[in-house]
């Protein structure tokens, strides 16, 4: 039906644009939704979960989608998982246009819609190493944060543009309209297909699965790695993210905290364009460090001070950062692990970044409300000390919490740099070779 046109990199160009033009339209989608929620019940707890129905979903799915991603033609795993994705959200809108539509509703096509991005999102990062050259990943990293950043920034003012003026309705309508770009762009690109090597025609999936674990755990760095991932998503989506919104509004209102947020977006859009542009160092590791190192002082300034315009270029710093050390975390993971069970380290790595970023989101409540606010409110064992530097009454307990954070990361930092081991942690392990299954024998160019 539809001819092959794009191979190589020109498929990672087309697949990108098509995720693009999606991940706008369902970011627009989900935006609309949550001001559906407030309207409707104006109930914080029910739009909470529409957040966790959002997000946890991906971590749970995760835990079984990479068997399949190595198993299957990741590009019609990638078809089949978008189509399921976008039938979760045309029931919502059936149900939104007769005027049937219950929160219980959005949690179960959330959910759905969670597992089906458990499998696109591990099988599109497995295939970026079988279409661009080894050297250009750098740059393609890039490109996939920016994208990522883009709907933050893109889809709420889109979405609120197209609500205001046309209804709810019309987001679902726009979604369906950019879901058809990630289809078509599906089918036009060539995806090579590699051998599994690791499976055996008798294995099942748990197997698989299992063989995925014990491959990571056999490698130190790659451990390493994987524990320095599940730190920083504790850590910056985690703690620092659950913290903004109620540390700001006890000095400043909605529109500020708006600058604030949208500060993140912008500077995680910036770098992504850098690192598109640039690809990153030769030494991804050092990078991943500094780019840690400058999110570590940056998370310091945003508790120090209780001033919109420092927090603001604070948060900005952070998305810079952000993007650098997830970017270049996934050209060592890209270029480090045999394709043949690339998908299910991405899988892993992907459960246990929401698993690490939900711990960190119900661990920073209580933590904030009865032990680090108590400490700097009036009475409080640090107000006649700390507070001194950096000010006491509500929300300083919380910006002490942001200042533990960066601390934190700096002695990741230090620690790491202290280890000969993990200074050269990317010289031990070597570039793997690909080998293309019988059917599919073009050469795949990594060098």
């Amino acid at each position: 039906m539809f001819a092959k046109s794009f191979k190589g990199l020109r498929a990672f160009y087309a697949l990108s644009a098509g995720q693009l033009v999606s991940t706008v339209g369902s970011g627009m989608t989900r935006f609309g939704l949550g001001i559906w929620v407030f309207t409707e019940t104006g109930d914080t707890t029910a739009y909470t979960l529409l957040l966790f129905f959002a997000i946890f979903p991906i971590g749970i799915g995760s835990l079984f989608s990479g068997p399949f991603v190595d198993r299957l033609n990741r590009r019609q795993l990638l078809i089949w998982a978008n189509l399921i994705a976008s039938l979760s959200t045309l029931v919502i809108a059936l149900l939104f246009f007769v005027d049937q539509l219950q929160l219980w509703h959005l949690y179960l096509a959330l959910f759905v819609n969670g597992i089906a991005n458990a499998f696109i999102l591990p099988s599109l990062d497995s295939v970026s190493p079988l279409l661009v050259p080894k050297e250009k990943l750098g740059r393609a990293s890039g490109l996939t944060q920016l994208i990522q950043s883009m709907e933050t920034i893109v889809s709420p003012s889109l979405a609120g543009f197209i609500i205001s003026f046309f209804g709810l309705g019309a987001t679902f309508i726009v979604d369906f309209i950019t879901f058809s770009a990630s289809i078509i762009a599906l089918f036009l690109s060539d995806i090579p297909q590699v051998k599994n090597q690791s499976s055996t025609p008798n294995s099942n999936a748990l197997q698989d699965f299992r063989a995925g674990l014990q491959y990571i755990r056999q490698r130190r760095a790659l451990m390493y790695l994987m524990g320095l991932f599940a730190i920083t998503m504790f850590l910056l989506p985690g703690v620092a993210y659950s913290l903004v919104t109620p540390m700001v509004l006890t000095f400043a209102n909605e529109t500020t905290l708006g600058f604030i947020i949208s500060s993140f977006g912008i500077g995680s859009m910036i770098g992504g364009i850098a690192l598109g542009i640039w690809g990153g160092p030769q030494k991804r590791l050092p990078g991943i460090l500094t780019a840690l190192t400058v999110v570590g002082l940056a998370a310091i300034l945003i508790g120090w001070f209780q001033n919109a315009v420092i927090i603001g270029a604070g948060f900005f710093i952070t998305g810079v950062g952000f993007v650098f050390i997830m970017g270049l975390s996934r050209v060592i993971w890209q270029t480090k692990v045999d394709p043949h069970i690339l998908g299910r380290v991405f899988a892993l790595q992907i459960a246990v970044g929401v698993l690490s970023q939900s711990a960190g989101v119900l661990l920073t409540g209580p933590l904030a409300d009865q032990i680090f606010e108590p400490l700097l409110m009036s009475g409080g064992a640090l107000v006649d000390s700390l507070g001194l530097w950096i000010g006491r009454g509500a929300g300083r307990g919380m910006a002490l919490m942001f200042i533990i954070v960066g601390i934190i990361e700096l002695v990741i930092v230090l620690s790491s740099l202290a280890s000969p081991f993990i200074r050269q942690i990317e010289e031990q392990l070597p570039d793997p070779t690909i080998a293309l299954s019988d059917s599919d024998v073009r050469p795949v160019n990594l060098s």
